[in-house]
């Protein structure tokens, strides 16, 4: 017998809004998209690497932008509804050398996403490539209902 749920579970509805109010404030706090204010003008006082979260049907895609980051400078953790990236970026200066300007320096960031799926955290690939830090995030499978046979003994 095939049955159908009409309602939505109250766990799938507070998902949804809690996913909305993480986009709300994604959006303040990220003046690109808050505004029509230039981003350049605040890219070097952003607390965090500018990211994208993509999907397709099997994993969720987690793009974040490390120019002159190093991978042993990173740090990823991820559990089943959420992923922490976060590194330092350091910059050496030759003891001989005199600073004439300086506009980049070392930078502490930290980046934590609320994914919308639950994920497989040991099946999590990374990797750092011209600055741009891809991980793949594989999506937990559902339980899936199969028909038994039942025979006569």
């Amino acid at each position: 017998m095939n049955t159908r749920t009409i309602l939505t579970p109250a766990t799938t509805a507070m998902d949804s809004l809690r996913h909305e109010f993480d986009r709300l404030f994604d959006r303040v706090t990220t003046p690109g998209l808050a505004s029509a204010w230039p981003t350049r003008l605040f890219d070097s006082m952003r607390p965090h690497p500018a990211a994208n979260l993509l999907e397709d049907d099997d994993n969720l895609y987690f793009e974040a932008e490390l120019p002159g980051v190093a991978p042993e400078n990173l740090d990823v953790n991820a559990s089943d509804h959420s992923l922490n990236v976060s590194g330092t970026r350091t910059l050496d200066i030759p003891d001989e050398a005199t600073t004439l300007r300086r506009e980049r320096s070392t930078v502490t960031f930290e980046r934590t996403m609320r994914l919308p799926v639950a994920i497989e955290p040991d099946a999590i690939d990374a990797r750092l490539e011209g600055g741009i830090l891809t991980i793949t995030l594989p999506k937990v499978r559902p339980a899936r209902t199969r028909r038994i046979a039942v025979r006569e003994a």
